[in-house]
């Protein structure tokens, strides 16, 4: 096999590679979480740093490789497609929504909140696009699992921008409004009765 046998290979199962090289770093990153609070191995802390950046850019990399095979399939009207490929838009879009119990390895990670939302915004965008173009139509039960994949991952890509605006430096410093409780809102009222009737 020679480099222009492998370069055919690589475009024939570059996506599927992708895709499953994305879910093995969120099986990483899922399992490696808890093991960051203790004592581990520098190499290990490296590998979990690494698998962290990594995440976000194998996915996209991934959905940017979907995206394209759509543009190429519209422009000579094939349909060549995968029935996965539909399914593999929303998947990818909950990779992309990284892993709930790992937390950003920086506190200046959190100021960066509005360019994840704009990310975000960006990626949901191409993730329904690709799956648009991709829908075969007919099929409701696949219909239904896409759904199913779409909503958690939407949820996931807007939750990732709000957590990290929650845990913002200036979040965390500005003070919280204090909020009356039933006897002082009581005691207020009576207080103001009491003016009145004075008045």
């Amino acid at each position: 096999m020679g480099i222009s046998g492998a370069v055919q290979w690589w475009e024939e199962w570059q996506l599927r590679v992708l895709v499953l090289g994305s879910l093995l770093v969120q099986w990483l990153l899922f399992l490696s979480a808890a093991h960051r609070k203790h004592a581990i191995p520098s190499w290990f802390r490296s590998i979990i740093w690494l698998a962290y950046l990594g995440s976000d850019a194998l996915a996209i990399y991934a959905l940017a490789i979907l995206f394209g095979r759509q543009r190429r399939q519209d422009c000579s009207s094939g349909q060549g497609n995968s029935i996965l490929e539909v399914v593999w838009a929303p998947v990818l879009l909950t990779h992309l929504g990284g892993q709930d119990c790992i937390t950003p390895y920086n506190i200046e990670d959190n100021e960066l909140w509005t360019r994840h939302v704009i990310t975000a915004v960006s990626q949901i965008t191409v993730a329904i696009y690709v799956f648009c173009k991709s829908w075969p139509g007919g099929d409701k039960r696949l219909l239904q699992a896409a759904i199913l994949f779409f909503v958690p991952g939407i949820l996931k890509c807007i939750e990732k921008p709000w957590a990290l605006n929650s845990a913002s430096i200036n979040s965390l410093v500005s003070p919280a409004p204090r909020r009356t409780t039933n006897r002082e809102s009581r005691i207020n009222s009576l207080e103001d009765y009491v003016q009145k009737a004075r008045a």
